[in-house]
Parts: structure tokens; sequence; C-alpha cells
């Protein structure tokens, strides 16, 4: 049998290793053990039933030989059963080879890279079969071809991939990851031998490569100035005539390399389509959301914005089974659109989506709280820069397109500029005059607006279903999505929850633990007296998240050594033990923190604004009385700047000054407090006499004004105290 490197109970104990249980019931204890020593090796199994299975590496070692033993036996020798990762890769190779001019090899290349390629997966085989890693895979290997353990084929493969004359039964370690890495990085036809000296391309052109693939796209005019002018003097510079005859030697998707990232690459290589013809109802759900592309009226404060459409459709019917619209993306929208498809066309046994926070979060997939888990379906990601494996529900997403195109506010990029630009400033008046717009379509309007493309997208011909004659139109067409779910769902029941299954199988669930009665949740105490046996303990506690007057209580189970949701205690109600007299939901709690992080930001830019307005150095911008004096009567001058005089005929104004600043009355009078106090000058007081310095009309002001503007520079540098700055700066 083939031993994965992840394994049950039921497949250690049909295994029959030696130093293992050969019964189900012991093989779960032997995996209890290991997750209470070791629980990184062991994790939950996924797909319908639950419970735990342990990595390959906590086995023992006797039983790891023995894995190793039957690898080597079989991972070449039963191709009556390859595995389905096998098949794949092989697949992969070939449409490689099909589409990237294989056809320019010799006999020789090419029986060359076909037996490089065999002999890579032979190891990626033995790696599957053993569960064991690449590198004590390759050892393995390579000890096999040493001591002529292989069969005569094999070895003939071997011999073949070496194209070296001599002792052509051995392989070096390094040879074979240096093929592993060749065909990880450019694909399977360059395991083929002299592919660079038949290109005889000349030398300077992998210098000049790395200046012409670069993510802005330099011309080749652009990329060749650059590379003549890094040459040395006196070497010869090639024109671009050279060049294009270069970049026409090589592959389109060589010249693409480094110039596309990898989402537009994988729009130029061959590709697996995928057959959903003998797919039941509800086999497969696929799911993904998109932002529409035009402005609706806010359901709660009446502002223009943007609604996240989350849509999920059948597989194998194309039907779409259910949707939702949310405020913005959030697991809860995701839960909606799946709690509508459940309810309207049954529980899917797989839910495909991408990797995003939506749809990948412990409220999905948590083991013991997640919804995956209690409704039974199997959570399926695609790929990162892998949106064409969803491409049934990825091509759904243009009747949105569509549908925002027929409302006056919308703002895609097929809208035109001055259009957009009108509606956009007519909507905002009438909102800042009125609260409404005529122009912006209400909540309720938008989601009927949604309801009926949708309905008519199912009740529309679909290119993806067979075709069937139509009587009234006497001539062939495609089946409607509508069609192809009523003729599969014939001789068919899907699984339909009641409502009360619904209600608890969607509703969010937390892990708590019990105190006096009572749990706590958003601040909030609910209190039952079913709960008080279980002081200490801990429960999961079920909630609504628009109404926080309840919570439902439920044990903990254990199934299978998973953990899951058990009987229903108690459905605790609101107390008001804490903070509240008023209970708070999850979706207001939600609402508040988004206020206050929103409010905070404001706030944070009308302190920018104020500090703009109201420099610190600038005090008063009023003019300032000249330095009172007064004359004695002998005609001597007296200073009274800041003297109080005990007699005056008039009042005298003083010299005011705060913590020992003055007032100044113009910029001049601050930069010439500035040069003669440098000790006393703020951080606030440097960027001012930046802003003074870099101005030209300041400057000028400055040194008409006689200040030395050298010196005010280094104070504005901070440079006195820093004698180092000023030598840099010099």
């Amino acid at each position: 049998m083939t031993v994965s490197s992840w394994l049950a109970a039921s497949e250690i104990a049909s295994a029959r290793l030696p130093g293992l249980p050969t019964s189900r019931s012991k093989a779960k204890d032997f995996i209890a053990r290991i997750r209470a020593d070791r629980p990184d090796l062991v994790r939950p199994r996924a797909g319908r039933g639950g419970g735990y299975e342990v990595s390959a590496d906590a086995l023992p070692d006797v039983a790891r030989s023995e894995i190793v033993a039957r690898a080597q036996k079989t991972a070449l020798t039963d191709p009556a059963a390859p595995s389905q990762e096998l098949i794949d890769a092989h697949e992969a190779d070939k449409r490689q080879m099909a589409s990237r001019g294989t056809g320019d090899l010799t006999a020789h290349q090419r029986e060359v890279m076909e037996a490089r390629a065999a002999v890579l997966m032979a190891i990626d085989a033995r790696c599957l079969a053993s569960g064991l890693g690449r590198r004590p895979t390759v050892l393995s290997f390579l000890q096999a071809v040493a001591d002529g353990q292989l069969d005569p084929a094999e070895m003939d493969m071997v011999c073949k991939a070496n194209d070296r004359r001599g002792d052509v039964r051995t392989l070096a370690r390094s040879t074979i990851y240096a093929w592993f890495a060749v065909r990880a990085d450019r694909g399977i036809i360059a395991l083929a031998p002299g592919q660079r000296a038949k290109e005889a391309l000349p030398a300077w052109f992998d210098d000049f490569l790395r200046l012409y693939a670069k993510p802005s796209k330099p011309s080749i005019a652009e990329a060749l100035r650059d590379f003549n002018r890094s040459v040395a003097p006196g070497t010869a510079q090639p024109t671009e005539a050279q060049v294009r005859r270069c970049l026409a030697k090589m592959p389109e998707l060589e010249r693409m390399k480094g110039r596309v990232g990898k989402l537009a690459m994988r729009t130029r290589l061959a590709y697996t389509a995928r057959d959903f013809e003998d797919l039941l109802p509800t086999s497969v759900y696929v799911a993904d959301g998109k932002t529409f592309d035009a402005e609706v009226s806010h359901p709660i404060h009446g502002g223009p914005f943007r609604p996240e459409l989350t849509t999920i459709i059948d597989a194998g019917t194309r039907r779409v089974v259910g949707w939702s619209a949310a405020l913005d993306e959030n697991t809860f929208g995701v839960v909606d659109a799946l709690r509508r498809a459940c309810a309207g066309a049954g529980v899917p046994a797989i839910f495909y989506t991408d990797r995003g926070p939506g749809y990948r979060n412990k409220a999905m997939d948590a083991p013991l709280t997640g919804f995956m888990a209690r409704a039974g379906i199997t959570p399926m990601r695609a790929l990162p820069y892998n949106s064409q494996a969803k491409g049934v529900v990825e091509r759904l997403n243009q009747i949105y397109t569509g549908a925002a195109k027929r409302l006056p506010t919308y703002i895609g990029r097929d809208m035109d500029k001055e259009a957009k630009l009108l509606v956009f400033k007519t909507t905002r008046r009438d909102l800042a005059i009125t609260g409404t717009s005529r122009l912006l379509p209400g909540w309720d309007a938008f989601l009927e607006h949604v309801e009926a493309e949708i309905a008519d997208y199912n009740g529309r011909p679909h290119s993806g279903l067979p075709r069937i004659r139509d009587p009234q139109i006497a001539r062939t067409r495609h089946m409607t999505p509508n069609e192809m779910w009523a003729a599969k769902v014939e001789g068919f029941e899907p699984i339909i929850p009641d409502q009360a299954e619904l209600d608890d199988m969607f509703r969010p669930y937390v892990l708590r633990r019990t105190r006096r009665a009572l749990v706590e949740w958003l601040g909030n105490s609910y209190f039952a007296p079913a709960l008080e046996p279980l002081d200490g303990q801990d429960v999961v506690i079920g909630y609504d998240i628009r109404d926080a007057s309840r919570v439902w209580v439920r044990t903990i189970e254990e199934i299978d050594g998973e953990r899951v949701p058990g009987r229903l205690i108690a459905v605790a109600t609101f107390e008001g033990h804490k903070t509240r007299y008023v209970p708070v939901s999850y979706e207001q709690a939600a609402m508040e923190k988004r206020h206050q992080a929103r409010r905070a930001r404001l706030e944070r830019k009308i302190d920018a604004v104020d500090r703009e307005l109201s420099p610190a150095a600038i005090l008063d911008m009023r003019p300032a009385a000249p330095m009172p004096t007064l004359a004695d009567r002998d005609g001597a001058l007296v200073n009274v700047g800041a003297v109080e005089l005990a007699a005056s005929p008039e009042p005298v104004q003083k010299i005011v000054s705060i913590n020992g600043r003055p007032l100044f009355p113009d910029d001049v009078a601050f930069a010439r407090w500035v040069a003669e106090n440098p000790s006393r000058v703020t951080e606030v007081d440097r960027e001012y006499l930046r802003d003074l310095i870099l101005t030209h009309s300041t400057n000028e002001l400055l040194r008409m004004s006689g200040l030395d503007l050298v010196r005010l520079r280094s104070i504005a540098r901070n440079e006195l105290d820093h004698p180092e700055r000023a030598e840099r700066s010099a």
C-alpha cells in the first residue's frame, strides 16, 4: 500500500507496520499519546468524520525503515495505481513540452531530457510513498543506484540521464539538486543538454537582460542606453539591431520574464480545463467576492459607498445558489451567503474559495467553533496567483459590472471621466443640501437590482453547459443554469437543513469559561441557573451578531479525538452584571470600534491643520511698540524695558515675555533672537527657521537685514552643538 506523510488511525491499523498497533482503537490511543507529547506532529483530520492524523516523523524507527523498504520496491514498479500528484505533474510536463518548442531539440537532447525528468519523477514518487523529505529520499535513491538495486529499465534511465562517458552508473547528489532547481526555475525543457550553447547568444546579452527585464518595462532603446553607459570605456557597444536579433531568438515567455508578474505570466501558460459534468449538485460550491462598481446609499448614514458582494455558485450546474451584500469584506458576509445557499439548495460537500481573510480565519476553520467543522463542510483553497482555478465564479463577476453600468453612479474604468465627475459633484451637493440624492440608489433598490441580475443569469443560456434543442426557437442552444440544476437534481436529494438547524449551524461560536452561573462576551454578562454546576469549566457560546439579549451555551464533547460543540445547556440571558445597562451586540461593538478609529484619524488631521495655522515661533503678529525710553530732567535716557516705573506722567507699555521669550514683531526679529540665543532654540523654532531660509523672499529679507545666513543655517540644522554634522554638511 502507499503510505502518506500523515496517517489517520485507520491507516495506521491497515498498514500493519512493525512497532505500531494493528487495531483502530489502539491506533487512536497511539495518536493521543503523540499529541500529548509532540502536538506539532499531530493535526486535525480533514473531511467528514473528523479525528486526528499523525506525521510519519513521529513513527518509530523500525516503522520508518519498513516504509522506506516498501517504497524502494513499489515506487516505480507499481504503475497500476499511480498517485494523483504524479499524474498531474506528468501531465503538466507534457503540456510544457508541447507549448515551449521542444520540436527544436535533437533526438539525443530529447532522450536525455526525458530521462532526467523520469529520474526526478521517480524521486518524487518515493517521497510520496514513504512520507519522507526530499533529502533522505535522494540519499536512498543514490544508494540504490550505487548498490545496483534498481531494475535494468531504471538503470538504463539513470545512464541516459548522465549523458557522459565513463562510469555512467553513478549520480552525484549535487547533480540531482541542480536538476530539481533547473526544473523549478525554467521547466522541464531546461533539462535538455546543450541549450545555452545552442542559443549562441553573445556574452554581453545577459547583462543587457538584467536592465531590460524590469517591471517598469523599459523600451529596448532605453535599456540599451543604460547598458552602454555601464560598459567600460573602449569596449565595443552593441547596436539596437543586434539586441533585437538576440531577443528574437528567445521564446516569448523568456522575453517577458521579469517584465510581468506571476499573475500575468500565468495567463500565457498552458492550463488544465476542469470537467464539471460528472459533479452532482451541492458537491462543490465556489465562492468569490467583488466590490460593486457603483455607489449606492449607505443603509445607516445615507452617504455614498460601494458594497461588497459575495457570490456562491454550484460548480456542477453553474447556478448561483447564494449571495449576500455587506458594508465591507468580512466573514459574516460570507457566512450569510453560505447560509442562503444551504437553505435554498443544500449543504455542500466542498467549499472552494481563495485565501482571502473573509474565507480563511478562525471563525470559518477553527476545529471546535468554526462554521466549516460544525456544518461538516470540507474547505478547499485556491493557490496564490491562481484565480483561473476559480474561473467559474470569476467570470460571473462580469454580470455585476453590467449591473453597475446600468446605474448613474457607475465609477468603473469604462465610465466617461466628465460624466463621472458631474455625477460625483451632483450627489455630493444634493447630500450636503437635502441629505439625499436622486442619482444615488437606495439600499433596498440596490438589493432588488442585484437579485434581478442573478435571476436573469440563472435563466440565461450558459456557454459552459451542454447544448439542447429548444422547441420554441427550433434550434439548439446551451442549457441555462436552472435547467442544468433541474436535470441533475432528478433522483438526487440534497441535504437541506430546517430553520432551527440553520440557526445553530451558522451561529458564531466562541470558547468561554463559566463563573458563578455567568458567561461573558463583549463586556456583557449572561446568566442562566443551569450553568452553576459548570463553574470554572470551558463551554462554547453561540451568539447572534445583531441581537445581544441572549447567548446559546453548549458543552464541549470529544468525538474521535476531536472537540466539538455538544448538547445545549441553556439559553443565557443578559443581566447587566458588567458595564452596560443595555447589551451591546457584536455588530454594534464592531461599529463602535470602527467609529473610534475614524474619529481618532480625523482628530489627528485637525491637530495638524491647527498647527499649520499657529506656528509656535510666531506668538503675536501685532506691530510691537518701540522700546520705551524716558528722558529724565537732565536729558539722560533711562531704559525702562522690563523695569516698572514707580511714577510716570503717562502709562508706559512694558515688553511682554512668555517663559522668558519675547514676542516677535516680525520674522527678522525672530531670526535675530535665534542668532543671539542658539541654546534656547527649540525644535519648533528650527522647523520654522528652515521654512524662512528656504523661502526666497524671506531669505533675501534676512540677508538685507544684516543677519548671518550661514549661522542661521547651522542653527536650523542643529549643527552648533554637533560639529561633526557641520563637517559632513561642509
